[in-house]
């Protein structure tokens, strides 16, 4: 008899297997009351007791994970505390309990619920994936609210246990890898959550989104748990258990040999060197650039530093941020790209603009640098802290979504006033994104006001073919094979090569060993991914020779 292999929504890395332990949390039930009028405002006080105590169990967690020195998920409870005072949530709560006379569990279930439908129909993945946090805050202060402690502090297992639940929080996820848990399991989630993030920091392997796992599974049952595919199997049989032990033995041999590369030059087998960066969302990725040699950061996507903040940063919050990038790098280089938002993440949008975005396609919207430019202030104050960073190491400053040249003059000229002010040394350098068609049509133009060009495939492709690329229903006509991405690649290699700027590839296809080759050949000064992805591609690149085609 056949197992079936099923697949999950989104995955880390890794695989285990073990023994199954549920933990049936789920959604705690909580009553449906109606108050009368005099009773509003112990209920209101009642709900601001709840997020009191979920703002005091939050601090407590951040200081267990400071001493553990696992930073990765202080990150994610910032946003945590950011949502438990977000207006958004507690103060239309407090409102339905006052207008529709309701306890206050269930206004505060509604308003979740109201929330999650909200982000259900933001197109950014990442962002509508972001629902999960609202739930895991809403679930927290439920918990205080009824007086509820976690019910389950402590695994109770071998060192083989496989966790299932219907979801995790990131503490859970820190929480049960330190306390032996081979793999953890989730119904809910994709594969951008929050808690995905954390595991694939620390290496354990998970899955989530695994429909109907809590009934189809049973205690004891033995899974194989596989992060690298994205799959698992309830209770395989002996031979299918032996071949994926064969298969972790190779896995640890290929990571070993892949070690061996970390030390290594990135260059072809005949010595043409193209570096490989590190694309970096988090401070706290730095610790990974040093295992893989990574050489410099070459996209550091710098709203996430805005979205993880209890406020704007400041000038001064903002350097110490890009100096530790420079110190993890031995002085760089290190990319920064502008904070590039729109529509797409509608919490920083409307923390910097003071209103809500009310166009119906965020990426053809006002984002990145034209954003930026009508809200200048943010601008300057970004560029301040940039150019504070810079007096330290090799900084350079990418602007998102350029157009026109006009852009990139903008923001040199805003650069030259702000060092002639503060008496800084003019030490960065401005290159443009290459993402909008446009640009690649004025490449030429570009070139003489940029000192590089970075190419942001992902949204290059979705622009040239008019194909979102989070849209699944044309997910077939978004691709690389088209003939067109190619030549819009030449046109920008070759428009830099006439003013001897470097170009640099910082989008999925960098990643790619299918386009390594290319890559190499058009004389791409520069490829920046995942820093798991720079032992594979160098690995790659070794075996590579050198025959320019342009």
């Amino acid at each position: 008899m056949n197992v079936p292999v099923l697949k999950a929504a989104g995955k880390s890395t890794g695989i285990a297997i073990g023994r199954i332990q549920k933990l049936t949390r789920g959604r705690i039930p909580i009553p449906e009351k109606n108050i009368r009028p005099d009773e509003v405002a112990d209920e209101v006080e009642r709900l601001k007791q709840g997020i009191r105590h979920s703002l005091d169990e939050l601090n407590l967690e951040c200081e267990q994970l400071e001493q553990l020195e696992i930073l990765d998920p202080l990150l994610i409870l910032e946003v945590h505390r950011m949502l438990l005072s977000d207006p958004e949530l507690t103060d239309k709560t407090i409102a339905s309990i006052e207008q529709n006379l309701i306890n206050a569990e269930w206004a505060l279930r509604q308003q979740i619920d109201r929330i999650k439908t909200i982000f259900a129909t933001i197109e950014d993945p990442y962002l509508r994936e972001r629902s999960d946090d609202i739930e895991q805050v809403g679930a927290r202060i439920i918990r205080h609210l009824q007086g509820h402690e976690p019910d389950h502090e402590r695994i109770a297992g071998t060192s083989d246990t496989i966790l299932i639940a219907d979801d995790f929080n990131p503490v859970d996820v820190v929480k049960f890898w330190r306390q032996g848990a081979v793999g953890l399991v989730a119904e809910q989630g994709g594969m951008n959550a929050h808690n995905i993030i954390v595991a694939r920091g620390i290496g354990l392997p998970m899955l989530v989104g695994v429909s109907d796992i809590l009934s189809r599974a049973r205690d004891g049952d033995i899974m194989i748990l596989d992060a690298e595919l994205g799959t698992w199997t309830l209770n395989p049989q002996a031979q299918d258990i032996r071949k994926y032990e064969l298969f972790c033995d190779a896995l640890h041999i290929v990571e070993q040999d892949l070690q061996a590369y970390a030390s290594r030059p990135s260059t072809s087998e005949d010595g043409h060197a193209m570096a490989l960066q590190a694309n970096l969302e988090f401070v706290d990725e730095i610790s990974m650039l040093q295992q893989v040699g990574a050489e410099g950061i070459g996209l550091f996507r710098s709203e996430f530093m805005f979205m993880n903040a209890r406020q704007l940063p400041d000038p001064a919050t903002q350097a110490r941020c890009y100096e530790r990038l420079l110190q993890a790098t031995d002085g760089g280089p290190v990319t920064v790209r502008l904070l590039d938002i729109g529509g797409d993440k509608p919490l920083l949008f409307r923390e910097i603009t003071g209103h809500e975005y009310t166009g119906a396609n965020p990426a053809l919207g006002l984002r990145g640098i034209r954003l930026l430019r009508q809200w200048p202030k943010i601008l300057q104050q970004q560029l301040n802290g940039i150019l504070l960073a810079s007096q330290s190491g090799m900084i350079q400053l990418l602007v998102p979504m350029v157009a026109s040249s006009e852009e990139i003059e903008l923001v040199r000229e805003m650069c030259e006033q702000i060092c002639r002010h503060q008496g800084l040394a003019f030490n960065i350098r401005i290159g443009t994104m290459i993402e909008v068609p446009a640009a690649v049509m004025i490449a030429d133009e570009l070139a003489k006001v940029s000192d590089f060009f970075s190419i942001g495939t992902n949204d290059l492709i979705q622009y040239t073919l008019a194909t979102d690329r989070s849209d699944e229903e044309t997910d077939h006509i978004y691709g690389s094979g088209h003939p067109a991405i190619l030549k819009m690649l030449e046109y920008t290699v070759r428009a830099a090569k006439r003013q001897g700027i470097p170009v640099t590839v910082c989008g999925e296809l960098a990643a790619d060993d299918n386009w390594t080759e290319t890559f190499l050949n058009l004389d791409i000064h520069a490829l920046s991914m995942s820093t798991h992805n720079i032992l594979p591609i160098r690995k790659h690149l070794a075996k590579l020779r050198y025959q320019p085609i342009l």
